[in-house]
């Protein structure tokens, strides 16, 4: 618990009415209602006045573990020099269990009149999770004396969607520090909260009176910390999601922009690599496997000599344009004449035909292929070592080689493996989103 800083010499002074102790008063032109350090009664009077104090409420005990932030503490948020006047403890009517502290503000130091609109007015904490309120420049259009009925609402100017987070009446358990106003009468209201992270719409509803709005926004606990001059262990831990809290990944409609430019980026950097380095066919060769005896046999054939400038890919097509009813399988070994390094696959080629009830049909294929990627420079050539099926017959087999081929598969393993980023973020996302909407009674999970 923080204990209220020493006033500064300027500071008025007010008694409390029941134990007559003295409370420090730092905005004597504005603040009317007292709560006091000592006996916990909260009351009203005028500062520098000779009028009585009214005590209007005795709080019964007080409420651990206290203010995080001293009162009387200074410190800028929002661009302005603002001090720490009162703390109050709040909960609802309708849940004894809920519990968050609100901190009044003032300026500390002089403003203009009238007083800024965005001059922030409260800090309220919640397991940890700080808002800093102000006045709402925008908010729904409604008839005077009637409660926002609409459970959504989307800013015009901002584009931020508002979904109703909460309704609730409030609960004053606890109050120290001065105010400038009857914070009792808040009991009164009907508040609705619509949150849009990192901010915070609340509406208080007194009836046959016209709503009034705040704004709040999401402070991460190093800010209050800093703003203040105090240790960011001295503030409490966070708990949970806030009701604002800004999610850890970016929205889907960032991930979707995300997912674009890395397809255009990745696509661009595809077709400048094919520029560079367009396919080059070597000449076809054609081949003669000798027809094979009563068992398959094996036999090696050799392709003329190429020469690589530089390392490559190789796309290698194997046919037998004559093969019918039967299967040859070829093992080739592409062989590096200086290093006697070889690059070895196998496939199988198979091809049936027929007519089975006055339907023809065919399966297999005279054709398979293979890619050999990141081929070192050199001078190369194909052993080919076929295995022909038995009662085949002489069967042609061709090889086509392609140089400089393009490695597609590595293009698709990129993009799927940069895919998985916004999948990810959307997944962990959902994930952040459904712990956020576990607190409220209007989650659309």
């Amino acid at each position: 618990m923080s204990e209220a800083l020493p006033p500064a010499a300027s500071t008025s002074w007010v008694v409390c009415p029941q134990c007559a102790a003295q409370l420090p008063c730092h905005d004597p032109a504005r603040s009317r209602y007292f709560g006091c350090f000592e006996c916990r009664s909260f009351f009203r009077t005028i500062p520098a006045a000779t009028t009585t104090a009214h005590r209007l409420y005795g709080f019964k005990k007080a409420l651990l573990p206290g203010p995080s932030l001293p009162l009387g503490a200074t410190g800028v948020l929002g661009g302005y020099h603002c001090r720490v006047t009162g703390y109050q403890v709040r909960g609802e009517k309708q849940d004894r269990v809920a519990e968050w502290r609100e901190y009044q503000l003032r300026p500390a130091a002089p403003l203009p009149s009238p007083e800024p609109a965005d001059l922030p007015l409260q800090l309220a904490e919640y397991q940890g999770h700080w808002l800093l309120i102000r006045r709402a420049p925008r908010f729904p259009g409604i008839r005077s004396g009637k409660p926002y009925r609409e459970k959504s609402w989307r800013d015009p100017t901002t584009g931020r969607h508002y979904q109703l987070w909460h309704r609730y009446q409030p609960l004053v358990r606890d109050a120290l520090g001065e105010f400038d106003w009857n914070i009792l009468e808040d009991e009164k209201l009907t508040i609705q909260e619509f949150t849009a992270p990192p901010y915070l719409l609340s509406s208080e509803h007194k009836p046959d009176e016209r709503s009034t709005w705040y704004l709040a926004e999401y402070l991460e606990p190093a800010e209050v910390a800093a703003a203040f001059g105090v240790a960011p262990r001295e503030l409490p831990d966070r708990v949970g999601v806030g009701a604002a809290q800004p999610a850890p990944v970016p929205g889907w409609p960032q991930l979707q922009r995300l997912a674009l430019v890395t397809l255009v980026l990745l696509s661009l950097a595809q077709a400048v690599l094919l520029g560079l380095h367009q396919p080059e066919q070597l000449p076809q060769e054609d081949f003669s496997v000798a027809e094979a005896g009563p068992a398959a046999t094996t036999q090696m054939l050799t392709s003329k000599p190429f020469t690589l400038s530089r390392a490559t890919a190789l796309h290698v097509t194997l046919t037998a344009p004559s093969l019918t009813n039967h299967w040859v399988e070829v093992t080739a070994s592409l062989v590096n004449e200086q290093t006697g390094r070889g690059y070895e696959f196998t496939r199988s080629l198979e091809f049936y035909q027929g007519v089975e009830d006055g339907y023809a049909w065919t399966e297999g294929d005279r054709s398979a292929d293979a890619l050999l990627a990141a081929v070192p420079a050199g001078r190369y050539h194909f052993n080919l070592y076929p295995s022909l099926d038995s009662g085949a017959g002489p069967t042609e087999l061709r090889l086509d080689t392609e140089i400089n081929s393009p490695l597609w598969s590595n293009y698709f393993v990129v993009l799927g493996a940069l895919a998985l980023v916004p999948l990810l973020g959307g997944w962990r996302r959902r994930g952040f989103e459904q712990d956020r909407w576990a607190n409220s009674d209007f989650s659309p999970f």
